[in-house]
C-alpha cells in the first residue's frame, strides 16, 4: 500500500526556524573541517573536530585554534568575545609549556562584521595571534593552508568540491566524496567509533578515501543535476527492511544512488537483474565484502570454507552488529527474484538495513505478507520540476499543460524526459498539442512510458485489461464498493469476480490506494486503459461513463461530497449531458473548486449550435458571466461577459423571462458596470433589481451583498462597508451562531457547532463572502488589522469553498507583511494556502502563492530560500499572462534588493514576542453571490 508521508504541521514555526539555524551551523562547521581534510596534505599533521574548540588542524610546530561562526546577520563583538577569553587561556596553556607548539587563532564567519565591531577592533586590536576572516576579507595575520570563509552552505559545498577535484584516483563524482567526509567530521564531532578521539590522522587519510571510493562505486554515477521526487523519502532509516516500488523509469536507482552519496551510514549497491536465486545470498556476501572492506571485518570467518551463502551471510550480519551504524545493502531489479528467497535473505540479517528497488509485481505482495513490510511508492517530479526539465529539453507551456504532462507521466523522471523529447522532435516543444495528441492516441512515435508500460498491459488477463481500461475514465478516486459496481454495471460480473479481478490490480501494483481505502488506476496506466477501451469500440467507454455518472451523482446527493462536482462535470461533458451542466455552472461551489475549461467551451458550443431552449440559453449565460467575472482573464473574459449580458436581454426583450430571471440580468449587469467603474450604470441597474426582486430576507441579503460589492468596486468604500456590517450579524444569526463562538474556537469545534445548527453551507459560504468583503473595504480605509478576513478564511475552509479560501489566504500574507508580521505570513503561507494549492490541485494559484512565499521568506530574513523558491518556478513563467511576468520580475528585484540593504524588523508584542495573529499590493478580490 501507499505509504502516507506527508507531515503534519510543526506545533511551533518559530521553534522549527530556531532549530534550523543550529543545523545550518552545524553544517557550515562540518563543511569547514571537510575543507581542512581535502587540504591537509603535505603539512597537516591532524585535524580535531569539537575538542577545545570548533577544530583544530594540527601542523608542524603549530595548532590553529577555529572558531566557525554562522549568522544571517552581521557579526556582533558579543559573538566573539567569550571566545577571545578561552584563546587567551589557551595561549597562555601553550607559552607555559602545557601544550606542545605555537598557537594560532582563527575566527571564521560567514557573515561581515557590524560597523560597530570594526571600529572596536580598530580601537582595540585583535591579538597578535588572532585572525578574523570573513569571505569578503581579513583581520589579522593570514593563515596559510585554510580553505576560505564562505557566506553560505552552497559556496561551502562548490569550494570542497573544486577541492575534491584535485584528489588523485577519484572515480566517483566529487560531491558525492564531500558529502561523505563531511559525514565522518559528523562521526567525529560526536566522538562516535571509530573516531573517539575526535582525531582525523592525516597519515590514515588516503585510506579513508579510499574507503569511501570503494563503498560507492558500486552505485550508479548519482546524476550531475539530480532533481529530487516530491516527499521524497530519506534513504536512511530504522526499518529493517523496506521495498521501494515504481515503474521502470521512476527513478529509483537515481534516488538510491544520490541518497547513498548523502549518507553516514556505509552503503552497498547490488544488481539482482541476472542473479539466480540460488546464488543470491553468496553474491550479495562477496559484494558486500568487497564493499565494506575494514580492517574489522573478519572475512576468514565470513568466507569460511564450506560455508553455505546463507551461512555467510549470517556471519557477515554478525561480524557488522558493532558497527555503529547499520550498513545499507540495496537490492536493485528486486522483482526478478522469488519472495521467498527475498524472505531467507531477510530472517539471515539483523543488523544490515535491507532496501528493495522492485517494479509492481505480484511478488511484492506475497513478500508484504511473508515480512509485515509495506511497500513505498515514489511519487515522481512535482510540476515545477517537470518545468524545469521539460523547458531545459526546449518544450514550452504554461502551467496548466505542464501539471497535465505530470498527471499523463505520473512524474515519473523517464517518462517525463522522453515526452519532452518527443514534443521538441515532433510538435516543435509545443507541449498542449502534444499532451492533446497523448490523450487520443494521435502521436506518431511511441514515448518511453508506453513501450515499458505496453509489456506490463499486455501481459495482463483480458477481464483484468478490460477492468483497467473502465477504471482509467475516472481521474478521480473510487471506494472500494463503488470500483468494484463500475466493474459490475460494465462487465456483467458477480460481485465476488469483480472484487477478485480488483484484488489482481491490487497484487500487481497497478492500484494506487489513499487516505480512507479510495482507489484509482495507476496514473502512468491511463493512457494505456484508455487506448485498450477505444480499441473496443464507443459503447464500452459510453456504458463506463454512464456508471461513473450514477456513482458520483449517489456521492454528492447521499454524502455532500462536494470535491466530486469538478469530476461530475467532466463526466456530463463527456455525455454532452447538458442541462446538469447548466445547473452546475450556476451553483458558486462548483466555481470555487476550479471552472472547468471543458465545461464553458461544452456550453459555448450548444449556444452556437442552438441546442438550447430559451430557458437554458439563460441560465447558461448566467453561468459563463458569473465564470467570466470570479476568474478573471482579461480582456476577452470581459468581451464574452458582455455578449453573454446582450444575449440575456435579447431573451428578455422577446418575453422569454420571469421576473426571476429579471432579477438575475440585472444583478449580473450591475456587477459587470462596477467592474468598469460605470457608477451611472451601477445605479441604473440596482434600481431595477430593486424593483423585481422577491422581498424576502434571502433574496434581499444576497441583493445587498452584490449592491456593496458594486459600490466598492466604484471606490465607494465607506458604503460598502457599512452595508457589510449590517449583513454580518444577520448571517451570524441565520446560522444559529455567535461572534464569540469563532474566537478562541477549533476549527473543529467550529464545525460541531455549525453541524448542531444544520448550517447550510451556501449561507456558511455568504457570511464567508461578507466578511471578506468587510475586510477588503475596512483595508482600502487602512485599516489591516482586522479579524474579519481570517474569520472569512475559517467560514470559506468549512464550506469547502477552496479557491477562496486560497485568495483570501493570500491576501492575509499581504496584510501580515504590511505590519511586518512576516512569522505571521509565513505561518499562513505554510499552514493553510500552500496545503490548499498542493492538495487541491488549484494550478491556476500555484504561481501567485508560490511567488508570494519567496516574497515572505526574503522578509524573514531567508534570502537563499527565496532566491531557490523563485528559480522553482521560473520556467513556468514565460507562458505565464504578462501581468504576472512583470509580477515576478518585480519580486525578484525586490528579493534582491532585500539582500542588500535588508529588511525590516519582525513586528514584536509587549514582552518581545514575534506578533502572530494567526498565521504590497492591492487585494484580491472576492466573488458574487
Amino acid at each position: 500500500m501507499t505509504v502516507e508521508t506527508e507531515p503534519a504541521p510543526v506545533l511551533d514555526p518559530k521553534q522549527l526556524t530556531r532549530i534550523e539555524s543550529v543545523h545550518r551551523g552545524f553544517m557550515y562547521q562540518h563543511l569547514y573541517a571537510t575543507g581542512c581534510l581535502l587540504t591537509a596534505y603535505g603539512h597537516v599533521l591532524s585535524v580535531r573536530v569539537e575538542r577545545d574548540e570548533d577544530i583544530e588542524v594540527v601542523v608542524e610546530g603549530a595548532v590553529n585554534y577555529i572558531q566557525v561562526k554562522t549568522r544571517s546577520s552581521p557579526l556582533a563583538y558579543g559573538d566573539i568575545e567569550g571566545a577571545l577569553e578561552r584563546f587567551k587561556t589557551l595561549g597562555d596553556a601553550h607559552r607555559a609549556g602545557q601544550r606542545t607548539g605555537e598557537a594560532r587563532f582563527v575566527f571564521v564567519s560567514n557573515a561581515t562584521p557590524s560597523d560597530a565591531l570594526l571600529q572596536k577592533l580598530n580601537s582595540v586590536p585583535l591579538p597578535p595571534d588572532v585572525s578574523l576572516v570573513w569571505p569578503q576579507g581579513i583581520l589579522g595575520p593570514a593563515v596559510d593552508g585554510l580553505p576560505a570563509a564562505w557566506p553560505d552552505i552552497p559556496a561551502a559545498v562548490a569550494w570542497c568540491t573544486k577541492a575534491a577535484e584535485k584528489l588523485p584516483l577519484r572515480f566517483i563524482a566529487s560531491e558525492s566524496l564531500v558529502w561523505k567526509i563531511a559525514a565522518h567530521a559528523t562521526l567525529a564531532a560526536s566522538g562516535t567509533a571509530p573516531y573517539q578521539d575526535h582525531s582525523f590522522q592525516v597519515s590514515e587519510l588516503p585510506t579513508l578515501f579510499e574507503q569511501i571510493l570503494i563503498q560507492l562505486q558500486e552505485f550508479p554515477e548519482p546524476l550531475q543535476h539530480y532533481r529530487p521526487l516530491q516527499d521524497e523519502p530519506p534513504l536512511e532509516s530504522n526499518a529493517h527492511l523496506r521495498i521501494v516500488s515504481g515503474f521502470s523509469g521512476a527513478g529509483k536507482t537515481s534516488w538510491a544512488a544520490q541518497s547513498a552519496a548523502h549518507a553516514a551510514n556505509s552503503c552497498v549497491y547490488y544488481d539482482a537483474a541476472d542473479t539466480p536465486p540460488a546464488a543470491l545470498a553468496s553474491a550479495l556476501v562477496r559484494e558486500s565484502a568487497a564493499q565494506l572492506r575494514s580492517a574489522t571485518l573478519p572475512l576468514e570467518r565470513v568466507l569460511a570454507h564450506g560455508a553455505t551463502g546463507l551461512q555467510s551471510l549470517r556471519a557477515l550480519d554478525e561480524a557488522l552488529s558493532g558497527w555503529a551504524r547499520p550498513p545499507i545493502l540495496v537490492i536493485d531489479n528486486a522483482h526478478n527474484l522469488p519472495a521467498a528467497e527475498l524472505h531467507q535473505i531477510s530472517n539471515a540479517t539483523k543488523h544490515i538495513r535491507l532496501v528493495l528497488l522492485s517494479h509492481p509485481a505480484a511478488m511484492i505482495a506475497e513478500l508484504e505478507a511473508l515480512t509485515g513490510a509495506s511497500r513505498e511508492e515514489l511519487k515522481g517530479w512535482s510540476v515545477e520540476d517537470v518545468a524545469a526539465e521539460t523547458t531545459a529539453l526546449g518544450c514550452r507551456g504554461p502551467l496548466a499543460v505542464m501539471d497535465r504532462l505530470r498527471a499523463l507521466t505520473s512524474g515519473y523522471p523517464l517518462f517525463v524526459q522522453g515526452a519532452a523529447h518527443l514534443a521538441a522532435l515532433e510538435y516543435a516543444g509545443d507541449l498542449d498539442t502534444f499532451c492533446s495528441s497523448l490523450e487520443h492516441g494521435t502521436h506518431g512515435t511511441a514515448t518511453p512510458q508506453e513501450t515499458i508500460l505496453a509489456r506490463v498491459f499486455d501481459a495482463l488477463e483480458q477481464p483484468v485489461r478490460q477492468a483497467a481500461g473502465l477504471l482509467s475514465l475516472a481521474d478521480f478516486s473510487l471506494n472500494r464498493i463503488e470500483a468494484a459496481q463500475l466493474l459490475l454495471d460494465c462487465m456483467g460480473l458477480e460481485e465476488a469476480s469483480a472484487s477478485g479481478i480488483l484484488r489482481q490490480l491490487r497484487t500487481r501494483g497497478l492500484l494506487q490506494f489513499s487516505m480512507g481505502g479510495r482507489v484509482r488506476l495507476h496514473d502512468a496506466l491511463h493512457i494505456l486503459g484508455m487506448s485498450y477501451l477505444q480499441s473496443q469500440g464507443t459503447e464500452p467507454a459510453r456504458k463506463g461513463m454512464e456508471s461513473l455518472r450514477r456513482i458520483v451523482f449517489k456521492s454528492l446527493t447521499e454524502e455532500r461530497d462536494v470535491s466530486r462536482l469538478g469530476a461530475f462535470a467532466r463526466l456530463l461533458v463527456s455525455l454532452n449531458d447538458l442541462e446538469p451542466l447548466i445547473e452546475l455552472i450556476g451553483e458558486e461551489l462548483f466555481h470555487e473548486l476550479g471552472v472547468i475549461p471543458e465545461v464553458i467551451a461544452a456550453l459555448e458550443r450548444a449556444l452556437a449550435a442552438g441546442q438550447l431552449t430559451p430557458e437554458q440559453q439563460f441560465w447558461a449565460h448566467d453561468g459563463l458571466i458569473f465564470a467570466a467575472m470570479k476568474h478573471g482573464g482579461g480582456q476577452a473574459a470581459s468581451e464574452k461577459a458582455k455578449q453573454s449580458l446582450e444575449a440575456m436581454e435579447r431573451l428578455r426583450a422577446e418575453g422569454a423571462l420571469t421576473t426571476r430571471h429579471e432579477a438575475s440580468l440585472w444583478m449580473k449587469r450591475m456587477l459587470y458596470e462596477a467592474e468598469h467603474r460605470n457608477a451611472e450604470g451601477v445605479m441604473n441597474a440596482l434600481g431595477k433589481v430593486q424593483a423585481v426582486i422577491p422581498k424576502d430576507r434571502a433574496h434581499l441579503r444576497i441583493a445587498n451583498y452584490n449592491a456593496a460589492h458594486a459600490l466598492f468596486k466604484l471606490g465607494k468604500h465607506e458604503h460598502a462597508e457599512s452595508i457589510a456590517q449590517e449583513l454580518v450579524p444577520e448571517y451570524y444569526e441565520l446560522l444559529g451562531i455567535d461572534p464569540s463562538d469563532v474566537l478562541g474556537v477549533t476549527q473543529s469545534k467550529l464545525a460541531e457547532k455549525l453541524r448542531e445548527q444544520d448550517a447550510d453551507s451556501q449561507d456558511i459560504k455568504h457570511l464567508a463572502d461578507t466578511l471578506e468583503l468587510l475586510a477588503m473595504a475596512q483595508r482600502e480605509q487602512g485599516n489591516r488589522k482586522s479579524l474579519a478576513r481570517v474569520h472569512a478564511m475559517r467560514f470559506y475552509e468549512l464550506a469547502m469553498a477552496v479557491d477562496s479560501v486560497v485568495r483570501t489566504g493570500l491576501d492575509l500574507v499581504d496584510d501580515f507583511v504590511w505590519i511586518n508580521d512576516f512569522a505571521g505570513a509565513r505561518q499562513v503561507m505554510e499552514d493553510h494556502v500552500l496545503p490548499y494549492v498542493r492538495n487541491y490541485k488549484l494550478t491556476s494559484k500555484l504561481l501567485d502563492a508560490r511567488s508570494l512565499y519567496a516574497i515572505v521568506l526574503g522578509y524573514s530574513g531567508h534570502f537563499d530560500e527565496a532566491e531557490r523558491e523563485m528559480q522553482r518556478i521560473a520556467p513556468i513563467i514565460s507562458d505565464a499572462p504578462q501581468e504576472m511576468q512583470e509580477q515576478f520580475a518585480r519580486q525578484n528585484a525586490l528579493i534582491a534588493e532585500m539582500r542588500v540593504n535588508g529588511v525590516p524588523r519582525q513586528r514584536q508584542l509587549p514582552g518581545g514576542k514575534p506578533a502572530c495573529v494567526c498565521s504590497s499590493k492591492k487585494g484580491r478580490e472576492g466573488g458574487t453571490q
